[in-house]
């Protein structure tokens, strides 16, 4: 069994188990669903780089509840924070609901959605907020509040493409083994209530639109492709 092939089983296997996740693990806990079809941006893709952006949200379950973020704070459900793949860490956005119009100022200071038609993961207050949390998900449109700050620290920015995530460290390392002919591979790992995540990513690009660019053909072969800022 060649690796594509490899890939797309653990894919199917991922997806009849977790409902539509698109790894092995939901690595943020998404309560409820919508049809992102329509959907400006609704695909958590190529869009990423360009803002205000427009797409589907959803909110962090408790698993997450009191775990480490990718910045380092400690995750709590009572404050405005929210996840995003490609915001520099740091960043404060306005999410507006855009079936209600309401709408919430966060800060990014976690990865995800890993998720495909997800763009960003808020707090359970946040989504409190902008009422989304009997739904779970919704449709918004999410604008940086320092658009020139933003701008600079996005041409400044490095970004990698997550290929793959696991809950067993030694399935990380054989999968990322078997990546050999890509360049700076590295496993992060990430925290939840039941033990950790192993995520397995690949590449350095120095802007938005190459890392999209690699991570559509990435995906063609291995199925999971999310750009990630570094």
């Amino acid at each position: 069994m060649n690796l594509g092939t490899a890939q797309r089983l653990f894919l199917f296997v991922s997806l009849f188990f977790f409902a539509g996740c698109s790894s092995i693990f939901d690595t943020h806990a998404h309560w409820g669903y919508s049809d992102t079809s329509g959907i400006h941006g609704g695909s958590g893709t190529l869009n990423d780089q360009s803002f205000p952006q427009v797409g589907i949200a959803s909110w962090y379950g408790p698993t997450f509840y009191g775990k480490p973020t990718a910045s380092g704070s400690i995750f709590r459900k009572n404050e405005l924070t929210a996840a995003h793949r490609t915001l520099p860490l740091g960043t404060r956005v306005r999410v507006q609901n855009l079936k209600n119009n309401k709408e919430v100022d966060v800060l990014i200071n976690d990865r995800g959605p890993f998720v495909e038609g997800r763009i960003i993961d808020l707090s359970w207050l946040a989504a409190k907020k902008i009422g989304m949390l009997g739904n779970g998900t919704a449709p918004v449109r999410i604008t940086p509040l320092n658009e020139a700050a933003f701008a600079q620290e996005v041409q400044r920015s490095n970004y990698a493409i997550q290929v793959g995530t696991f809950t067993n460290r030694k399935d990380a390392e054989v999968f990322m083994r078997r990546l050999s002919g890509y360049s700076h591979r590295e496993i992060v790992t990430s925290y939840y209530r039941g033990g950790h995540i192993y995520r397995v990513r690949v590449g350095l690009y120095p802007t938005l639109s190459l890392a999209h660019v690699a991570a559509s053909k990435l995906k063609k072969s291995l199925g999971e492709a999310f750009v990630v800022k570094l």
